[in-house]
C-alpha cells in the first residue's frame, strides 16, 4: 500500500467516524419547590440545546415536546404537547429553554420525563424530524429523576445548579 493510498484510507476512516459526532443534543434541568409550604407545586426548568455541523446557514430549529408520566398510575407519553423555536445559541448550535409545573398537591397527575424530537427547516424548505431512530412514532425522552435536588423557594424562581439529564432514543412504530 502507498503512502497516499493509506492516507486516503485514513482520510475516509476519519470522516466516515466522525460523521456520528456531528449531530448532538443535550439537556438539563432544575425543579423548585414554589413554598416552603405543605400545599404546594413543583416546577421544571429544561434546558435543551441542539447541535448539527451539517447542516447549512439559514437552518431553523424547533423543539416539538410533551411532558410523561402518570395520572392515577397510569402512564402517558405526550401532555401538555406544544412547538417552540430553538434560537441559535453558537455556530450550528440551537437552545431553548422551557418551564412548567411538574406535580401539584393536589393533583394525581405528575410528569417524570420530557419527551421531544427536533424539526429542523433547511433553507429551501425542506423539513426532517431529528428524533434518533427510524420508528414512525419515535422521540428522545429525557429523564427528569436525574434532577437531584429540589429545593424550595418562597417565590417563582430558581435556586441550585442545572443537573444534566439523561437522554434515551424510544422507539414507536
Amino acid at each position: 500500500m502507498t503512502s497516499a493510498v493509506r492516507k486516503l484510507c485514513a482520510l475516509a476512516l476519519f470522516l466516515a467516524s466522525s460523521s456520528s459526532f456531528a449531530i448532538e443534543h443535550w439537556a438539563d434541568g432544575r425543579a423548585s419547590l414554589h413554598s416552603c409550604l405543605y400545599a404546594s407545586s413543583y416546577e421544571a426548568e429544561i434546558r435543551m440545546s441542539y447541535r448539527n455541523l451539517s447542516l447549512p446557514w439559514g437552518t431553523s430549529v424547533e423543539l416539538i415536546h410533551g411532558w410523561g408520566g402518570l395520572d392515577n398510575w397510569v402512564a402517558f407519553d405526550w401532555d401538555n404537547t406544544q412547538t417552540v423555536a430553538a434560537p441559535a445559541s453558537a455556530p450550528w448550535t440551537w437552545t431553548v429553554t422551557v418551564r412548567s409545573f411538574i406535580s401539584h398537591r393536589t393533583s394525581p397527575k405528575w410528569y417524570d420525563s420530557f419527551n421531544f424530537v427536533w424539526k429542523v427547516t433547511l433553507p429551501g424548505g425542506s423539513v426532517f424530524y431529528e428524533k434518533g431512530n427510524g420508528s414512525t412514532f419515535g422521540f428522545y425522552s429525557a429523564n427528569l429523576g436525574d434532577i437531584a435536588e429540589r429545593p424550595c423557594t418562597n417565590n417563582s424562581s430558581f435556586s441550585g445548579p442545572p443537573f444534566a439529564l439523561t437522554i434515551t432514543s424510544i422507539e414507536r412504530w
